[in-house]
């Protein structure tokens, strides 16, 4: 079944790596129940009056963000801007995967993810 759907709510990113969307594992031992989502947009949103560093990655399941999963690594949204994110647009993640962000200082950077679910 394919569903609409908003990945991540608007929220303010942390200064520390955190979850903003896990894809939901089956309980079901034939694991019918798997989510798999896929990013439509990614929006991002720098409320404070300077620039405010961005790291995004996609997490495998039982992973830890590290080098090889960042995509957007320490890139600076200017002041009072919005980041669109070609990076993220398209990217599939795959039941029990992660999407994991975090921002120079907490409180300023605001999280949007749209996308389609499917199982």
């Amino acid at each position: 079944m394919l569903q609409l759907a908003q990945l991540v709510a608007p929220q303010l990113l942390t200064n520390t790596d955190a979850v903003y969307y896990t894809a939901p594992i089956s309980t079901t031992s034939t694991g019918s129940g798997n989510v798999t989502a896929k990013i439509t947009r990614a929006v991002f949103i720098n409320t404070a009056n300077s620039g405010i560093t961005l790291t995004v990655g996609l997490v495998p399941s039982g992973g830890t963000l590290a080098a090889g999963n960042t995509l957007i690594n320490a890139l600076t949204i200017p002041a009072n801007q919005t980041y669109i994110s070609p990076e993220l647009a398209g990217m599939v993640i795959p039941a029990g995967s992660t999407l994991h962000a975090s921002a120079g200082t907490g409180a300023d950077i605001i999280i949007i993810v749209s996308g389609l679910t499917f199982q």
